[in-house]
């Protein structure tokens, strides 16, 4: 496993796909440190904007590997194992993007009379972490195999991240509104939105992958 992750990450890097969310999250998380707002308000918002930028990565590392090698690999290792890698490698990144982005707040924003600095940080890391999942959810949901055309993919990342930002239901609603309270009152660790989405990222993977497996499947009777 750890030399398909090593391939992943390799295949993410030279491709030059991880550039545009990369980009997208150092752009709005910088703009958005003016010294000005509390730190649980600006973890809320690094939060909110791993979501779609998490979507994006995931569904530019499912895109990126040429269907000659991912059929000479799938022969090698089997299906789901590259797949999972391969979902693997964009969550491993997206945490990197939410540590990086919370050493970078820290020092810049207020935090309020009474409240621990270290304790609204954490709240802010694990909203950050609920985020991530659940961008990396949608990206598996709406990324090939389940989803392979690149409009039909691009609108349900941008509806997908919409809807997960803005419905109450959302593990992701749940943690920005605690990483946003953080800010203002006792800092709270969003442990049920962690819990709610540990499944729903898990389903999502296990889907994708199964899909990933037929398609081989496929693939292989076609090509035998």
């Amino acid at each position: 496993m750890i030399a398909l992750l090593r391939y992943q990450a390799v295949l993410l890097l030279r491709s030059q796909r991880w550039l545009p969310p990369v980009l997208l999250y150092a752009g709005t998380v910088g703009i958005s440190l003016d010294g000005q707002s509390q730190l649980g308000s600006q973890l809320g918002w690094n939060a909110a904007v791993s979501v779609p930028v998490l979507a994006w990565l995931t569904r530019s590392q499912l895109a990126a590997e040429p269907p000659a090698a991912r059929a000479c690999l799938a022969a090698a290792a089997g299906t789901r194992r590259p797949h999972h890698a391969a979902l693997a490698v964009p969550l491993a990144v997206g945490l990197l993007l939410v540590l990086l982005a919370a050493a970078v707040s820290w020092p810049i924003c207020r935090t309020p009379q009474g409240a621990a600095p270290v304790a609204v940080l954490g709240a802010g890391v694990a909203a950050g972490l609920v985020c991530v999942l659940t961008g990396s959810a949608l990206g598996a949901a709406g990324s090939p195999p389940l989803v392979r055309t690149t409009a039909g993919g691009a609108t349900a990342l941008v509806i997908g991240s919409v809807l997960l930002l803005v419905l109450s239901a959302s593990p992701a609603n749940a943690a920005v509104r605690s990483a946003f309270s953080s800010g203002r009152t006792s800092a709270d660790v969003p442990l049920l939105p962690l819990l709610a989405v540990l499944p729903l990222c898990a389903v999502c993977w296990w889907a994708s992958a199964r899909a990933a497996g037929r398609v081989g499947a496929a693939t292989g009777r076609e090509s035998g």
